[in-house]
């Protein structure tokens, strides 16, 4: 059975997903790092202690609760509030100023127990998510309906195998579905050689080559 792709196409296919590769590297590269993948001290040591940590550089994330001056609630209960200063000349990612409601991470120094002299800020807006999780729902449907149109299951081997294309272009169900076909198919010539009509016919011809004529 003949590949249903060539040698090259596989060939370009790689060089392309590796390109695809070395540029998301390059751009990972080039992005600003998660402010959450530090070794800092986060919002959950400070908040246990936190005079111990004033001078020090600490890493805090949370809603915004107020914006003059920033402040945001590090827990959901709206508790663990810290004022970000100079939040909004600092922050890296979104051009307008924070917003109540806002999901911000700051980096910078405890000034006080409450007040952080921010150096890094980094907010994500909510429609930038939502897209995200439409469009990656989007692309694995597509990926999966493409896989189950051009490969099925082997039983006997256990193992996906390419579909077989028919003669008018449509993925083929495989063997078992063709043995199928080919048992109707043997079935209807069977039951039309057993037809009563269709012997009298092949008694009549026989008689005509004898050179006797049919009876009524």
């Amino acid at each position: 059975m003949s590949e249903p792709y060539g040698h090259r196409s596989r060939v370009l296919a790689g060089v392309v997903l590796v390109g695809l590769l070395i540029a998301c590297l390059v751009w990972a590269g080039a992005t600003i790092g998660d402010l959450t993948e530090t070794e800092y001290p986060d919002q959950a040591d400070v908040r246990s202690e936190p005079a111990a940590y004033v001078g020090d550089q600490v890493v805090l994330g949370g809603t915004v609760v107020a914006t003059d001056p920033v402040v945001i609630a590090t827990r959901a209960s709206g508790y663990g509030r810290f004022t970000l200063e100079d939040a909004d000349a600092r922050l890296k990612t979104g051009g307008a100023p924070l917003e109540r409601g806002d999901r911000v991470t700051a980096f910078g120094t405890l000034t006080a127990e409450s007040t952080l002299a921010v150096e890094r800020a980094l907010t994500r807006d909510p429609a930038e998510t939502r897209y995200m999780l439409v469009v990656s729902a989007l692309g694995g449907l597509l990926v999966v309906g493409r896989f189950v149109r051009h490969w099925r299951v082997d039983r006997t081997a256990l193992a996906f195998v390419p579909r077989e294309r028919s003669r008018g272009g449509h993925p083929d169900d495989g063997p078992e579905r063709r043995g199928a076909r080919a048992r109707e198919g043997r079935a209807d010539h069977s039951a039309t050689t057993d037809d009563p009509r269709t012997g009298t016919h092949r008694d009549q011809r026989k008689r005509t080559r004898g050179g006797g004529e049919p009876r009524a």
